[in-house]
């Protein structure tokens, strides 16, 4: 038998064992958690009802999918080292890194069951729901988001902070301009649905927050499509829609803004402008979101089953817990180090003696926006995996945007896998 024929035997007995130990029984216990949303259905307007369930059914599936890895990864070795098992394995013709990379194929295929099964039981309920709401009920739909390929300005400067690249000031041919390439006539309805994001800022006004700009889109063929007036606010998701007759048969077109404020200043950046195409099957965009969840569980149960092969199941599992909470308030932890940041750069640049929040001594403040650097530079940012930012505003999980996600979840799995097989490859079952 081949080393993969060897770890997928292990993967198979892994199975089986979650099989015996009934643990399929929590689909059951998600389904009645879902089916309690319904308890909060007359306090709930129609509209926002999907909304309700969506939200139920990720922070449900999130919430079960990570008690069945945490637990059956953490006690799954170890009960092997107590219990002896471990010795009926390895007497066979199968190495020991085998054994724990077999158990961590199993468990990701588990986690892949549950994940999907729940997902096909939450779709089933929305549709259900759907079937007897009739039209009051809002339409199951997820678009495809394509970002342009290139975004520039003309008249403008590059800049940096806070994510923006490029702002421009008023002028007759000032324009931060997005170019989007490849379209396709064909996965666009009658109009192509825009969102734009702006930062505004005023010559004479440092506080501006909100102004007027004038959107333009252009193809090759020199059709254009202007929108005159359109107030948005800083940092507003503003939709616009233009002809969809504008994208021709090179699949080109540029969407230009300009500053419609005579002392306004404009800023924005590649990502701040996507189009939607027409609305992809919801069922399968469902199922691609949930690519994201098992990415975060992935991570999960890479640090409870690396961990098992020294530490015990508790601790083990306590490991886990941590990864998880930590890794899901990255976000916080982020923007607290920034806001300290600003106060020491505050503190060092001004004349006059400053006060730190609370008074704590500057050194304080220095030690612990170091000690948060360095957490999260170790730890996962779980906002990655967060499938409710696409679900909630009806957008669909491009293939892109799962493969990048992909890409920010294997570094630490692949890391810790390798540190759980070494270990095991070199463990001494006697001791």
């Amino acid at each position: 038998m081949t080393s993969i024929g060897k770890i997928w035997a292990i993967a198979r007995m892994t199975i089986l064992e979650a099989r015996r130990r009934k643990v399929f029984t929590i689909l059951l216990l998600f389904a009645v958690a879902l089916l309690s949303s319904i308890m909060f259905f007359p306090s709930v307007e129609m509209e926002s009802r999907l909304r309700l369930i969506e939200v139920w059914a990720l922070r449900a599936s999130a919430l079960f999918t990570a008690i069945v890895g945490l637990f059956l990864a953490g006690f799954s070795l170890p009960q092997d080292f107590e219990q002896k098992r471990i010795y009926m394995i390895v007497t066979k013709p199968v190495s020991k890194s085998s054994v724990f990379l077999g158990r961590y194929v199993g468990y990701v295929l588990l986690l892949a069951l549950f994940i999907g099964t729940m997902g096909l039981i939450t779709v089933g309920f929305l549709r259900t729901v759907k079937a007897f709401s009739g039209d009051r009920f809002p339409a199951l739909a997820a678009y495809p988001r394509v970002m342009p390929g290139t975004f520039t300005s003309r008249g403008g400067d590059a800049i940096e902070g806070g994510g923006l690249t490029q702002a421009i000031k008023f002028g007759p041919d000032n324009a931060l301009i997005w170019t989007f390439r490849g379209l396709r006539r064909s996965n666009f309805g009658d109009s192509v649905r825009a969102q734009g994001r702006l930062v505004f800022g005023s010559v004479a006004d440092q506080y501006r927050s909100a102004g007027t700009v004038r959107v333009v889109v252009r193809n090759p063929a020199g059709a254009s499509h202007e929108i005159k007036q359109l107030e948005m606010n800083t940092n507003e998701e503003r939709e616009f829609s233009f002809p969809a007759s504008m994208i021709g048969n090179d699949g080109a077109i540029a969407i230009e803004i300009y500053c419609a404020d005579a002392d306004g200043i404009i800023a924005s950046a590649p990502t701040y402008l996507p189009i939607f195409e027409k609305s992809m099957l919801f069922e399968l965009a469902f199922l691609r979101g949930l690519g994201l969840i098992l990415l975060q569980s992935m991570i999960v149960l890479s640090i409870t089953l690396a961990a098992s092969t020294l530490l015990s199941a508790p601790i083990s599992i306590l490991l886990g817990i941590i990864l998880y909470l930590f890794g899901s308030i990255y976000g916080y932890i982020l923007e607290g180090t920034r806001e300290i940041d600003t106060t020491l750069s505050e503190i060092q640049t001004s004349k006059e003696k400053r006060q730190t929040p609370a008074d704590l001594p500057v050194g304080v403040l220095w030690f612990s926006t170091k000690v948060s650097k360095v957490l999260l530079m170790a730890l996962p940012n779980f906002d990655d995996f967060d499938y409710s930012v696409w679900l909630l505003k009806d957008r669909a999980v491009s293939w892109t945007e799962l493969g990048t996600a992909g890409g920010r979840a294997l570094p630490p799995i692949l890391v810790l896998v390798a540190l759980g097989t070494l270990v095991m490859a070199f463990k001494d079952f006697d001791r």
